[in-house]
Protein backbone atom coordinates (compact mmCIF):
# COMPACT_ATOMS: atom_id res chain seq x y z
CA UNK A 1 0.00 0.00 0.00
CA UNK A 2 2.83 2.42 0.79
CA UNK A 3 4.36 1.96 -2.67
CA UNK A 4 1.01 2.75 -4.29
CA UNK A 5 0.64 5.94 -2.21
CA UNK A 6 4.17 7.05 -3.14
CA UNK A 7 3.43 6.41 -6.84
CA UNK A 8 0.22 8.46 -6.65
CA UNK A 9 2.09 11.34 -4.96
CA UNK A 10 4.74 11.19 -7.73
CA UNK A 11 2.15 12.02 -10.41
CA UNK A 12 0.24 14.46 -8.12
CA UNK A 13 -2.90 12.31 -8.29
CA UNK A 14 -4.23 13.43 -4.92
CA UNK A 15 -7.69 11.92 -5.46
CA UNK A 16 -6.01 8.54 -5.82
CA UNK A 17 -3.98 9.25 -2.67
CA UNK A 18 -7.21 9.91 -0.76
CA UNK A 19 -8.72 6.60 -1.91
CA UNK A 20 -5.58 4.67 -1.04
CA UNK A 21 -5.34 6.23 2.42
CA UNK A 22 -8.97 5.32 3.11
CA UNK A 23 -8.24 1.71 2.20
CA UNK A 24 -5.09 1.75 4.32
CA UNK A 25 -7.00 3.16 7.29
CA UNK A 26 -9.57 0.41 7.03
CA UNK A 27 -6.79 -2.16 7.18
CA UNK A 28 -4.44 -0.46 9.70
CA UNK A 29 -6.29 2.36 11.52
CA UNK A 30 -3.46 2.91 14.03
CA UNK A 31 -0.60 2.99 11.52
CA UNK A 32 1.72 5.96 12.15
CA UNK A 33 3.12 5.61 8.64
CA UNK A 34 -0.42 6.11 7.35
CA UNK A 35 -0.62 9.25 9.49
CA UNK A 36 2.65 10.53 7.99
CA UNK A 37 1.27 10.27 4.45
CA UNK A 38 -1.99 11.89 5.59
CA UNK A 39 0.12 14.83 6.75
CA UNK A 40 1.89 14.94 3.40
CA UNK A 41 -1.48 15.00 1.64
CA UNK A 42 -2.55 18.01 3.73
CA UNK A 43 0.76 19.70 2.91
CA UNK A 44 0.51 19.02 -0.84
CA UNK A 45 -3.06 20.40 -0.94
CA UNK A 46 -1.94 23.59 0.89
CA UNK A 47 -3.61 22.85 4.22
CA UNK A 48 -0.43 23.81 6.01
CA UNK A 49 -1.80 24.29 9.52
CA UNK A 50 -3.39 20.80 9.53
CA UNK A 51 -0.24 19.24 8.08
CA UNK A 52 1.97 20.86 10.70
CA UNK A 53 -0.34 19.65 13.47
CA UNK A 54 -0.08 16.05 12.18
CA UNK A 55 3.71 16.23 11.90
CA UNK A 56 4.07 17.61 15.41
CA UNK A 57 1.84 14.89 16.85
CA UNK A 58 3.96 12.23 15.12
CA UNK A 59 7.11 13.55 16.78
CA UNK A 60 5.45 12.94 20.15
CA UNK A 61 4.11 9.47 19.32
CA UNK A 62 7.03 7.59 17.79
CA UNK A 63 10.76 6.96 17.84
CA UNK A 64 10.76 5.48 14.34
CA UNK A 65 13.65 7.18 12.52
CA UNK A 66 12.03 7.34 9.08
CA UNK A 67 8.82 8.85 10.42
CA UNK A 68 10.65 11.35 12.66
CA UNK A 69 12.97 12.45 9.84
CA UNK A 70 10.14 12.95 7.34
CA UNK A 71 7.93 14.69 9.91
CA UNK A 72 10.73 17.12 10.74
CA UNK A 73 11.41 17.72 7.06
CA UNK A 74 7.72 18.43 6.57
CA UNK A 75 7.67 20.95 9.42
CA UNK A 76 10.70 22.75 7.96
CA UNK A 77 9.06 22.90 4.51
CA UNK A 78 5.85 24.28 6.01
CA UNK A 79 7.68 26.93 8.06
CA UNK A 80 9.69 27.98 5.01
CA UNK A 81 6.52 28.23 2.92
CA UNK A 82 4.69 30.18 5.62
CA UNK A 83 7.63 32.60 5.92
CA UNK A 84 7.65 33.05 2.14
CA UNK A 85 3.92 33.74 2.13
CA UNK A 86 4.30 36.29 4.92
CA UNK A 87 7.16 38.02 3.10
CA UNK A 88 5.16 38.14 -0.11
CA UNK A 89 2.09 39.50 1.68
CA UNK A 90 4.23 42.08 3.49
CA UNK A 91 5.82 43.20 0.20
CA UNK A 92 2.39 43.56 -1.45
CA UNK A 93 0.99 45.58 1.46
CA UNK A 94 4.06 47.79 1.58
CA UNK A 95 3.89 48.38 -2.19
CA UNK A 96 0.23 49.37 -1.83
CA UNK A 97 1.09 51.82 0.97
CA UNK A 98 3.84 53.37 -1.15
CA UNK A 99 1.47 53.78 -4.10
CA UNK A 100 -0.84 56.16 -2.19
CA UNK A 101 -0.64 59.80 -3.24
CA UNK A 102 1.79 61.75 -1.03
CA UNK A 103 3.42 58.58 0.27
CA UNK A 104 6.92 59.83 -0.63
CA UNK A 105 6.70 62.85 1.67
CA UNK A 106 9.08 62.86 4.62
CA UNK A 107 7.52 61.73 7.90
CA UNK A 108 8.43 61.02 11.52
CA UNK A 109 7.72 57.67 13.13
CA UNK A 110 7.91 57.13 16.89
CA UNK A 111 7.25 54.16 19.17
CA UNK A 112 5.93 54.22 22.73
CA UNK A 113 6.20 51.34 25.21
CA UNK A 114 3.35 48.80 25.18
CA UNK A 115 1.59 47.47 28.25
CA UNK A 116 3.87 45.07 30.20
CA UNK A 117 1.59 42.14 29.36
CA UNK A 118 2.12 42.79 25.62
CA UNK A 119 5.88 43.35 25.72
CA UNK A 120 6.99 39.88 24.56
CA UNK A 121 4.54 39.85 21.67
CA UNK A 122 5.60 43.43 20.85
CA UNK A 123 9.24 42.36 20.50
CA UNK A 124 8.20 39.60 18.09
CA UNK A 125 6.08 42.06 16.10
CA UNK A 126 8.99 44.49 15.74
CA UNK A 127 11.28 41.63 14.69
CA UNK A 128 8.77 40.50 12.07
CA UNK A 129 7.96 44.01 10.79
CA UNK A 130 11.55 45.18 10.39
CA UNK A 131 13.16 41.76 9.70
CA UNK A 132 15.29 41.81 12.86
CA UNK A 133 16.41 39.14 15.27
CA UNK A 134 14.75 39.20 18.69
CA UNK A 135 17.73 40.81 20.44
CA UNK A 136 17.86 43.73 17.98
CA UNK A 137 14.06 44.08 18.13
CA UNK A 138 14.19 44.30 21.92
CA UNK A 139 16.62 47.23 21.68
CA UNK A 140 14.17 49.09 19.43
CA UNK A 141 11.32 48.87 21.93
CA UNK A 142 11.53 51.59 24.60
CA UNK A 143 11.07 50.52 28.21
CA UNK A 144 9.56 53.93 28.99
CA UNK A 145 8.98 57.19 27.17
CA UNK A 146 8.42 57.97 23.51
CA UNK A 147 11.28 57.13 21.11
CA UNK A 148 11.76 58.55 17.60
CA UNK A 149 12.42 55.41 15.57
CA UNK A 150 12.77 56.55 11.98
CA UNK A 151 12.39 59.38 9.48
CA UNK A 152 11.39 58.27 6.01
CA UNK A 153 8.61 58.16 3.38
CA UNK A 154 5.12 58.66 4.83
CA UNK A 155 3.53 55.69 3.07
CA UNK A 156 6.14 53.23 4.28
CA UNK A 157 6.04 54.53 7.86
CA UNK A 158 2.24 54.44 7.95
CA UNK A 159 2.44 50.77 6.96
CA UNK A 160 4.90 50.04 9.80
CA UNK A 161 2.68 51.94 12.24
CA UNK A 162 -0.36 49.85 11.28
CA UNK A 163 1.57 46.59 11.69
CA UNK A 164 2.81 47.51 15.16
CA UNK A 165 -0.55 48.84 16.32
CA UNK A 166 -2.05 45.42 15.58
CA UNK A 167 0.42 44.06 18.17
CA UNK A 168 -0.76 46.58 20.80
CA UNK A 169 2.33 48.79 20.33
CA UNK A 170 1.50 52.54 20.53
CA UNK A 171 2.98 54.37 17.56
CA UNK A 172 2.97 57.99 16.39
CA UNK A 173 3.41 58.87 12.73
CA UNK A 174 3.11 62.34 11.18
CA UNK A 175 4.22 64.05 7.98
CA UNK A 176 7.13 66.47 8.38
CA UNK A 177 5.24 69.13 6.42
CA UNK A 178 2.43 68.96 8.99
CA UNK A 179 4.94 69.56 11.78
CA UNK A 180 6.41 72.47 9.84
CA UNK A 181 2.98 74.00 9.21
CA UNK A 182 1.72 73.63 12.78
CA UNK A 183 0.97 77.17 13.95
CA UNK A 184 2.80 77.81 17.21
CA UNK A 185 2.51 80.98 19.30
CA UNK A 186 5.02 81.90 21.98
CA UNK A 187 3.24 83.26 25.04
CA UNK A 188 4.61 86.58 26.24
CA UNK A 189 2.30 86.85 29.25
CA UNK A 190 -1.21 86.09 30.50
CA UNK A 191 -3.71 88.92 30.80
CA UNK A 192 -6.33 86.64 32.35
CA UNK A 193 -6.16 83.22 33.98
CA UNK A 194 -9.81 82.72 34.87
CA UNK A 195 -12.38 80.48 33.15
CA UNK A 196 -11.54 82.19 29.87
CA UNK A 197 -7.80 82.78 29.60
CA UNK A 198 -6.22 85.54 27.52
CA UNK A 199 -2.59 85.60 26.43
CA UNK A 200 -0.43 88.11 24.62
CA UNK A 201 1.67 86.06 22.24
CA UNK A 202 4.05 86.22 19.29
CA UNK A 203 3.78 84.20 16.09
CA UNK A 204 6.69 82.73 14.10
CA UNK A 205 7.09 86.03 12.23
CA UNK A 206 7.44 88.02 15.45
CA UNK A 207 4.02 89.65 15.24
CA UNK A 208 2.26 90.36 18.54
CA UNK A 209 -1.39 89.54 19.16
CA UNK A 210 -3.92 88.30 21.71
CA UNK A 211 -5.64 84.93 21.95
CA UNK A 212 -8.51 84.14 24.32
CA UNK A 213 -9.52 80.54 24.99
CA UNK A 214 -11.49 78.38 27.40
CA UNK A 215 -9.37 75.98 29.43
CA UNK A 216 -11.62 73.19 28.15
CA UNK A 217 -10.19 73.77 24.66
CA UNK A 218 -6.79 72.51 25.80
CA UNK A 219 -6.62 68.81 24.92
CA UNK A 220 -3.18 68.05 26.37
CA UNK A 221 -0.04 69.68 27.70
CA UNK A 222 3.57 68.86 26.86
CA UNK A 223 6.55 69.96 28.91
CA UNK A 224 10.30 69.59 28.78
CA UNK A 225 13.66 70.84 29.97
CA UNK A 226 15.98 72.17 27.27
CA UNK A 227 19.70 72.35 28.11
CA UNK A 228 21.47 75.70 28.03
CA UNK A 229 25.11 75.33 26.98
CA UNK A 230 27.91 77.70 27.92
CA UNK A 231 31.60 77.83 27.09
CA UNK A 232 33.63 76.91 30.16
CA UNK A 233 37.33 76.69 30.90
CA UNK A 234 38.65 73.37 32.17
CA UNK A 235 42.00 71.67 32.71
CA UNK A 236 42.97 69.01 30.21
CA UNK A 237 45.94 66.68 29.98
CA UNK A 238 49.19 67.98 31.45
CA UNK A 239 47.31 70.84 33.08
CA UNK A 240 46.56 72.57 29.78
CA UNK A 241 43.62 74.97 29.66
CA UNK A 242 40.84 73.85 27.34
CA UNK A 243 37.56 75.45 26.33
CA UNK A 244 34.48 73.27 25.98
CA UNK A 245 30.70 73.41 26.11
CA UNK A 246 28.87 72.27 29.20
CA UNK A 247 25.23 72.28 30.27
CA UNK A 248 24.97 75.15 32.75
CA UNK A 249 21.19 75.31 33.13
CA UNK A 250 17.86 74.24 31.64
CA UNK A 251 15.06 76.21 30.02
CA UNK A 252 11.57 75.08 31.13
CA UNK A 253 8.98 74.86 28.33
CA UNK A 254 5.26 74.06 28.44
CA UNK A 255 3.00 73.63 25.39
CA UNK A 256 -0.79 73.87 25.47
CA UNK A 257 -2.52 72.11 22.55
CA UNK A 258 -5.72 73.59 21.13
CA UNK A 259 -6.64 71.07 18.39
CA UNK A 260 -9.95 72.66 17.38
CA UNK A 261 -8.02 75.79 16.40
CA UNK A 262 -5.03 73.78 15.14
CA UNK A 263 -2.60 75.85 17.23
CA UNK A 264 -0.06 75.36 20.01
CA UNK A 265 0.54 77.94 22.74
CA UNK A 266 4.13 77.67 23.96
CA UNK A 267 5.50 79.29 27.09
CA UNK A 268 9.04 79.28 28.43
CA UNK A 269 10.53 80.43 31.72
CA UNK A 270 13.29 82.27 29.80
CA UNK A 271 10.95 84.33 27.64
CA UNK A 272 7.87 84.89 29.81
CA UNK A 273 7.34 88.55 30.76
CA UNK A 274 6.71 88.24 34.49
CA UNK A 275 6.30 91.97 35.04
CA UNK A 276 3.53 92.22 32.44
CA UNK A 277 -0.10 91.09 32.59
CA UNK A 278 -1.49 89.40 35.68
CA UNK A 279 0.60 89.48 38.86
CA UNK A 280 1.02 86.06 40.46
CA UNK A 281 3.67 87.09 42.98
CA UNK A 282 4.33 90.29 44.94
CA UNK A 283 5.72 93.14 42.77
CA UNK A 284 8.98 92.97 44.71
CA UNK A 285 9.59 89.33 43.75
CA UNK A 286 12.41 89.14 41.18
CA UNK A 287 13.29 85.45 41.36
CA UNK A 288 12.19 84.06 37.99
CA UNK A 289 12.12 80.46 39.23
CA UNK A 290 9.61 81.34 41.95
CA UNK A 291 7.54 83.33 39.46
CA UNK A 292 7.59 80.47 36.92
CA UNK A 293 6.58 77.89 39.50
CA UNK A 294 3.68 80.09 40.60
CA UNK A 295 2.60 80.47 36.97
CA UNK A 296 2.76 76.69 36.42
CA UNK A 297 0.75 76.11 39.59
CA UNK A 298 -1.99 78.43 38.34
CA UNK A 299 -2.06 76.78 34.90
CA UNK A 300 -2.10 73.26 36.34
CA UNK A 301 -4.97 74.17 38.65
CA UNK A 302 -7.01 75.28 35.64
CA UNK A 303 -6.18 72.22 33.49
CA UNK A 304 -7.41 68.64 33.83
CA UNK A 305 -5.76 67.19 30.73
CA UNK A 306 -3.11 64.56 29.90
CA UNK A 307 0.41 65.82 30.54
CA UNK A 308 3.31 64.41 28.48
CA UNK A 309 6.57 65.11 30.28
CA UNK A 310 9.05 62.36 29.36
CA UNK A 311 10.86 64.62 26.88
CA UNK A 312 14.36 63.97 28.24
CA UNK A 313 14.18 60.30 27.16
CA UNK A 314 12.94 61.30 23.72
CA UNK A 315 15.34 64.18 23.14
CA UNK A 316 18.76 62.51 23.20
CA UNK A 317 17.83 59.89 20.61
CA UNK A 318 15.92 62.34 18.42
CA UNK A 319 18.95 64.62 18.01
CA UNK A 320 20.45 62.04 15.64
CA UNK A 321 17.59 62.57 13.15
CA UNK A 322 17.60 66.38 12.93
CA UNK A 323 19.89 66.47 9.88
CA UNK A 324 17.40 64.33 7.93
CA UNK A 325 14.56 66.84 8.33
CA UNK A 326 13.60 69.81 6.19
CA UNK A 327 14.03 73.24 7.78
CA UNK A 328 11.45 73.60 10.60
CA UNK A 329 11.05 76.69 12.78
CA UNK A 330 10.30 75.76 16.41
CA UNK A 331 9.24 79.32 17.34
CA UNK A 332 11.11 79.26 20.63
CA UNK A 333 13.14 82.42 21.07
CA UNK A 334 15.52 81.38 23.85
CA UNK A 335 18.53 83.63 24.31
CA UNK A 336 21.43 81.33 23.46
CA UNK A 337 25.06 81.87 22.53
CA UNK A 338 24.45 79.66 19.48
CA UNK A 339 21.42 77.93 17.96
CA UNK A 340 20.59 74.55 19.49
CA UNK A 341 18.86 71.53 17.96
CA UNK A 342 17.23 70.89 21.34
CA UNK A 343 14.62 73.58 20.53
CA UNK A 344 13.64 71.78 17.33
CA UNK A 345 13.62 68.37 19.04
CA UNK A 346 11.13 69.64 21.63
CA UNK A 347 8.96 70.98 18.80
CA UNK A 348 9.04 67.49 17.20
CA UNK A 349 8.10 65.85 20.49
CA UNK A 350 5.17 68.20 21.03
CA UNK A 351 4.01 67.92 17.41
CA UNK A 352 4.00 64.11 17.47
CA UNK A 353 1.60 64.24 20.41
CA UNK A 354 -0.47 67.01 18.80
CA UNK A 355 -1.20 65.00 15.65
CA UNK A 356 -1.80 61.73 17.48
CA UNK A 357 -4.52 62.48 20.01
Amino acid sequence: MEDQVIAAFAISDYQQVVQLLKQWQAEEPKSLLLKLYAGQLQEKTNRLAKAEKIYLSLLKQTSHRKIIRQARDGIQRIQAQQAEQKDRQKAEQLAAAKAVSGSEEAALFAIAPPEPAHRNSAVKAIANTFSLDLYAARQKLPASGLRLHRIGPLGELNYYAQQLQQAQIPTLCVAAKAVKALETFQICHFEDLQAKATVVCRNANGQLGKISFDWGEVSQQVSGQLPIFEQVVDLGNWGRTIHKEKVQDYAQVLDLHLPDRQIVLRMCDRTYQYQQGIQLTPPTERNSRIQWNKLLQSVQTALKTPHHKDFSKFGTGALEFVSLLPAIEPNLDIDRRAPSDWDLVFHLYSSLHFFNL
